[in-house]
């Protein structure tokens, strides 16, 4: 087995983006606490989606996966496809906290995947900022390639930037009123974005991710859960 039978498994599951980078590459260039394990020279393959892999969390979520379904499908299918390829030294997720927590965006920058921008979006040059960045698995294997940094696929000062200050200048919300339209100006940032934008997520997918409403598909909310 192969690392590139990692990411075809990854890719059948919706987690449709990869890129690798070396371990060391990536270390260097981040604080001590979100530094990965490993030799400077074994391989870091770094995990993100599209839009493909919501059918699946929808999937996932009526199956009666409720416990936060986009972050337990991505742990399912990720350490499935980890079992495929080379002997894992660690599976890192984007969600989880210190001390386990990386720097995922600086990650997928260095290995060529999106380019981090001002306003705090990873830009894929095809997909634009829609894109999500889930997990860093370790592979106990040399990496060789050299480095592929990224151009800027576009002026965020002309785009993005202005945007980003009005979302985040309002300061905390105190009502739902203040939370809903927080929540659209964080959209508003990404949507101002002119890369990717015919692979915009759908409105479910937006206001799942965006204010936490459930598709009507799915069953409802188990709080004890």
């Amino acid at each position: 087995m192969t690392l590139s039978h990692v990411v075809d498994a990854a890719f059948d599951a919706g987690l449709d983006l990869a890129a690798t980078t070396a371990v060391g590459r990536y270390n260097q260039a981040v604080d001590h606490p979100y530094r990965l394990p490993g030799r400077d020279d074994r391989t870091v393959l770094v995990l993100g989606n599209t839009a493909a892999i919501w059918p699946h969390i929808g999937l996932w979520a009526e199956a009666g996966n409720d416990r936060d379904p986009v972050d337990t499908y991505v742990e399912s299918a990720v350490a499935a496809a980890s079992t495929l390829g080379p002997a894992v030294i660690d599976i890192r997720y984007s969600h989880e906290p210190p001390p386990r927590r990386i720097a995922i965006q600086r990650l997928a920058h260095i290995a060529g995947l999106a380019w981090l921008s001002p306003s705090h979006l990873c830009v894929h040059p095809v997909f634009g900022p829609w894109i999500a960045l889930r997990a860093a698995i370790v592979l106990d294997t040399a990496h060789s390639d050299p480095a592929r940094p990224m151009s800027p696929p576009c002026a965020c000062e002309d785009h993005c930037l202005p945007y980003l200050e009005a979302a985040v200048t309002p300061g905390v919300p105190e009502n739902r009123a203040e939370l809903e339209a927080g929540w659209q100006r964080r959209l508003a940032v990404r949507d101002a974005c002119p890369v990717g934008r015919e692979h915009r997520y759908s409105d479910e997918q937006i206001r799942y991710h965006y204010a936490g409403i459930r598709p009507s598909s799915w069953p409802p909310s188990d709080p004890l859960r």
